[in-house]
This record gives structure tokens, sequence and C-alpha cells, in this order.
């Protein structure tokens, strides 16, 4: 099983709401296109209805979508600090190839990010200290746990990722791409043995390294790509 955590925090909200290991519906073969989106953005299981209500990037912002680093502890593993940063690029590079109105960059200097990704010196287990966001820090670390938060208008405002430094090495990448994946909006898993190797979304596997057709598709859904 995977050992990622998910919460939900609204912008408005005095507290996070959300949960963690049970952020996933299963379900058996292939999905449509439609109801494989409709899953993951607003975790429906297929042909039902919503249980949450999607929540996107406003356009001006998924335009130029900023990732950035935390300060990073120097207990931090300095060889995961060049697998993480490597597989935050690569994470980008399949976002942005996917074809939706989404455009991500690394963050400049000067730049305020909207997503942040903290490296913190903490194993699988051990409860998170040290970002300084509220309803994070405490929480216990699976591989890694993403965090957003929206507005009343179900706008995504910022977004946090935080990876443990005991990932193995061959997850590094697969997780990754799954997080910033998810920092989309797109927060529910799917388990059903046929997206073990099939999606990022999968929950019982960390094996994906590249976007998958329907993962590609749910990002260009969620955000549709600018007509000329």
């Amino acid at each position: 099983m995977k050992r990622v955590a998910l919460l939900l925090a609204a912008l408005l909200a005095a507290e996070v709401a959300g949960a963690g290991e049970n952020d996933f519906l299963a379900t058996e073969g292939r999905l449509s296109d439609e109801d494989f989106h409709r899953l993951v953005a607003c975790r429906a299981p297929p042909g039902g209805p919503c249980a949450l209500d999607p929540i996107r990037w406003p356009p001006e912002v998924a335009r130029d979508l900023v990732v950035g680093f935390a300060p990073v502890s120097s207990a931090y593993p300095s060889e995961m600090i060049g697998r993480m940063t490597a597989a935050v690029d690569h994470a980008i590079a399949e976002i942005n190839a996917a074809g939706a109105a989404l455009r991500l960059r690394r963050a400049a200097r000067g730049d305020s990010p909207d997503i942040v990704v903290h490296l913190v010196a903490i194993h699988e287990g051990e409860a998170i200290a040290g970002t300084g966001l509220s309803g994070v820090d405490g929480q216990t670390i699976g591989a890694a746990l993403v965090t957003v938060w929206w507005d009343d208008a179900a706008d995504l405002s910022r977004a946090a990722i935080v990876l443990a430094e005991d990932l193995p090495g061959s997850d590094v990448v697969p997780v990754v791409l799954e997080e910033l994946t998810q920092a989309m909006g797109l927060m529910t898993d799917i388990r059903n043995p046929y997206y073990d190797d099939r999606s990022v979304f999968a929950e019982d596997s960390n094996s994906v390294t590249r976007l998958g057709s329907q993962d590609r598709e749910a990002l260009r859904r969620h955000y549709p790509p600018e007509t000329p």
C-alpha cells in the first residue's frame, strides 16, 4: 500500500479537514475517461455523485504555477536533496506536457511559490515538525504528505508537499509525480489492479514514473486547454 497521505484545508476554515490513507475508491476494470476524472477530482464512484466539490487553481495562477523548495535542514541527506530536486523537475515536465491549461515552473529568486516542497529530516511514521504550517506539523508522515488550501469559491490558493528523508530511492520519482499531480486538485486515489501500472493515482502501487493516458486526460478535463 502507498504510504502517502493527504490533507485538505479550506482557506476560510478554522481547522484542517480530510484524510489520509482512506482517500481512495475501489473499482474494477478500466473506467471511462469521465468516470476516471470524476473519481480523482471529486471522489465520485463510477456513475455516482461527487462526495467533494471540485477544487482548481484559478486560470491566471494555473498559467504560471510556481513550485519551490522550503529551506532544507542540514540534517536532510544530501544525496536525497539531489534526487528530490530532479524528481520535482521531472514531475513539472510531465504535467506541462499533458496538454492541460497548466504551466508549472520552478521558483526563481524573489518568487513566492504557490506550491512549496518541504524536505523534512524525519522518517516514515514520525510526526512532522518544522514546516511552520498549522495542521501539517504534528501529522504523522508516511512517504509523503500533500496539503492544499482553497477559498469559498473552490479556488486553490496554496499547496504544500512534505517528503520524508527515508523514501526508498525507487519510490522518489513516482511519489513526487503523484504528489505534484494531486496538488492540481486531483486528490482521490483509485484502488483497482488495472491501474497499478497505468496511473499515478493507483492506491496500491508506486511504480508509475510517467503520467498515464487517463492521468493526462483528467488534467485536461480539470483544466481544459484554451481554444484559439
